[in-house]
């Protein structure tokens, strides 16, 4: 006994419904990716936030935010970053303090700010900014995951000035040569080496 033909309205139908739903799985799958690292919690993340353009004409001091999205279950009483730049538009003033504390486990407040060590005039010299944290007590004063904000982790500041050389549609880049946060356990430190910690550069856009 032959099958009776489909009819025509039944298979466009048929086709608009499997259509639509490969549709619904695509989306669903576009938006699992677009917040994977949210959803498992993602790499450690540290990012220069890039500001909006500076006029050639400013004089005053800037300053940009290096922020970190996550640490791991570590302590780390070791930080070090460095930043290429590009010293013949830019002037590295120096690093200001951020909103990221460290442990205080010696004191009467549980917590502190880190005290950063940068060389402002080696950094112009070179084009490369190292700035280092080392905890001498060995994780009394170590980074920890604990003290994160839900967000607005800002490790620290980079201080800028323009320099008379900088014209209008420049593009001063901020680039990471390396990052670390170190835990005692080498293991479970956070190295862009390890691809442990990921960055994300920064850049300065010269306007009118």
């Amino acid at each position: 006994m032959s099958k009776r033909p489909m009819n025509p309205k039944t298979k466009k139908k048929l086709f608009i419904g499997i259509g639509a739903g490969v549709l619904l799985l695509l989306l669903i799958l576009a938006l699992l990716f677009m917040n994977f690292d949210k959803i498992i919690g993602g790499t450690p993340t540290l990012t220069i936030e890039t500001p909006q353009k500076i006029s050639k004409s400013e004089t005053e001091e800037f300053s940009l935010d290096v922020t970190i999205s996550s640490f791991g279950d570590a302590i780390y009483p070791a930080a070090s970053m460095s930043i290429s730049f590009d010293s013949s538009r830019l002037e590295f003033i120096g690093v200001e303090e951020g909103n990221v504390f460290i442990r205080n486990d010696e004191g009467d407040v549980p917590q502190k700010l880190p005290n950063w060590s940068c060389n402002p005039e080696q950094s112009n010299k070179s084009g490369k900014i190292n700035i280092m944290y080392l905890d001498t007590t060995g994780g009394k004063n170590a980074f920890s995951k604990e003290l994160l904000a839900e967000d607005d982790n800002v490790v620290l500041r980079l201080k800028f000035r323009l320099r008379g050389s900088v014209r209008s549609g420049d593009i001063c880049g901020l680039i990471f040569d390396d990052a670390v946060f170190a835990a005692s356990d080498e293991t479970q430190s956070l190295a862009m080496t390890t691809d442990t910690l990921k960055v994300r550069d920064g850049k300065i856009v010269i306007g009118e």
